[in-house]
């Protein structure tokens, strides 16, 4: 499980060039102090497990950066740090410290969501949406394939609400 949340604040660092408006609104409204949870697969193949997460987004007007962490059972807790950076329409970010190493985490937004594709060493892609479809509410989902069927399975799916 705790690959699998790490693995969901993945994010590679950009190139430092101005953002535009709209993508600072976006970064802004990622801002604050989050709380919820969701369905966790520590893989494609196994079944979800639902964790309780809180979080702090602190916005520039091209980064954020999102701490905090998530529980399960009430006896399983991993601390979460992520960055993620704009530089030209294209986010990029790391995310250091899962065993499975760095993922890296690039892509672009469409409106309220950001489609990101996720590339940890060693493992095929995956897929990461952040979205924020309102001004109170986050949503983070991954997508991995299955490694027997190859069909996408949503690994994680976390809703939060602002605190």
């Amino acid at each position: 499980m705790k690959k699998i949340i790490l693995l969901l604040f993945g994010f590679m660092l950009g190139l430092a060039t101005p953002a535009s408006a709209s993508d600072e609104d976006f970064l802004k409204s990622l801002e604050g102090n989050w709380s919820g949870g969701g369905p966790v697969r520590m893989t494609a193949a196994s079944k979800p497990v639902n964790v309780s997460c809180t979080l702090v987004g602190d916005a520039g007007s091209e980064t954020i950066s999102l701490h905090g962490n998530c529980r399960a059972m009430l006896v399983f807790s991993t601390r979460l740090g992520a960055e993620l950076k704009v530089s030209q329409g294209r986010y990029a970010g790391s995310y250091v410290g899962s065993p499975r190493g760095t993922a890296d985490l690039a892509g672009r937004r469409s409106g309220r969501t950001l489609e990101l594709a996720l590339q940890w060493p060693g493992h095929p892609e995956a897929s990461m949406t952040l979205s924020s479809p309102s001004e109170n509410r986050m949503i983070l989902t991954t997508v991995e394939k299955h490694p027997e069927t190859g069909q996408p399975v949503e690994t994680a799916r976390l809703e939060l609400k602002r605190d």
